[in-house]
């Protein structure tokens, strides 16, 4: 059984040793650690000492690209889109949005700089979070229409005239809906054998919706990518609104199958962030069902149920003693 919580609260290794302990502590035998622009630019060195100290306490490392380029999940700013606006995705209606189109060379050699940069910290996993076009507010909250979609950029547009022999249209149909598919699956392939050939595993956090318009339209396409060696997803209840027992079950199942027929381990994520006051057992619940599923690889969202941002939890403390105690009961079985 692997399990393992998401790491960002410091950069000081003298805090992370005795978070790391904590870590350990609370039945974690994987850390997933945040590795942002930020990081890569001004915390390379030090980053190598947290992941030093991290397997030094016995903990597994992942390494994730936190918010990098705007297109992977995360709160962190990126430096790219500010210095590469002609690399940027643009909305149907021509908007400019701040993320990176994932059909840009120059985005694409950024990543790989990433890639060994991350590689170079010594970190076991690259953890790639939640990748997708740009996605409006609207989409995000289910009052988007099918014309307030990325990318339309001239880049992807002169690429969709030479699959289609047409123009790329503004309101999203199923040749856009296959444009954005592969070029989704194109980049992470790509991406991800680069990790491969420099010796570490990928893991992957798939949206918990297979729908176009906050994704792939089926994980499938990105199961198939022989270099992923994790698939997993994330579904959190509270943050979409849904029913924790259907939902997470669902998704667990869902992903447990295809994971299965594609020859990856499964991995769910369970949300220890943003929990309401009173409603901390539920973290619990959710382990509960995802190891009732068949689920044997679960992480959680964040340290100390994310104290250290906007995003924490209500009475964070009890959130995390409430996830360390569903971790310790099913590392015992």
């Amino acid at each position: 059984m692997r399990t393992g919580v998401s790491y960002f609260g410091s950069r000081d290794p003298r805090h992370v040793k005795r978070d790391l302990a904590d870590i350990v502590a609370h039945n974690c035998n994987f850390v997933v650690h945040t590795y942002s622009e930020a990081d890569m630019y001004f915390y390379s060195a030090v980053m190598k000492e947290i992941v030093d100290i991290s397997h030094d306490a016995g903990l597994d490392v992942y390494i994730d690209p936190w918010g990098v380029g705007g297109v992977f999940g995360g709160e962190a700013l990126s430096r790219f889109v500010a210095e590469h606006p002609d690399e940027c995705q643009q909305l149907a209606d021509g908007t400019h949005v701040p993320a990176a189109c994932l059909n840009s060379e120059a985005f694409l050699d950024f990543m790989k700089m990433w890639v060994f940069s991350a590689m170079n910290t010594g970190a076991d996993i690259i953890f790639w979070d939640e990748p997708h076009f740009y996605i409006t507010p609207d989409t995000w909250s289910g009052r988007q229409g099918q014309s307030q979609w990325a990318c339309r950029c001239k880049r992807c547009r002169d690429l969709f005239r030479d699959k289609f022999a047409r123009d790329m249209p503004v309101v999203m149909d199923k040749d856009v809906i296959r444009f954005r598919d592969d070029s989704i699956v194109n980049f992470f392939t790509e991406l991800a054998e680069y990790g491969s050939s420099l010796g570490v595993r990928n893991a992957l956090c798939i949206l918990p919706d297979e729908t176009p318009l906050k994704g792939v339209s089926s994980w499938e396409l990105l199961a198939q990518i022989e270099s992923i060696d994790i698939l997993g997803t994330d579904p959190y209840w509270l943050i979409w609104d849904k029913p924790l027992e259907e939902y997470v079950a669902r998704c667990s199942r869902r992903i447990l199958d295809i994971a299965g027929r594609y020859g990856k381990e499964a991995q769910v994520w369970v949300l220890a962030f943003m929990i309401p006051q009173g409603r901390e057992e539920e973290v619990a619940r959710a382990v509960k069902i995802m190891v009732d599923q068949g689920i044997e690889n679960i992480a959680a969202w964040s340290y100390l149920g994310g104290a250290f941002m906007n995003i924490k939890s209500d009475n964070h403390e009890r959130v995390w003693e409430i996830l360390g105690e569903a971790y310790g009961e099913i590392v015992s079985r």
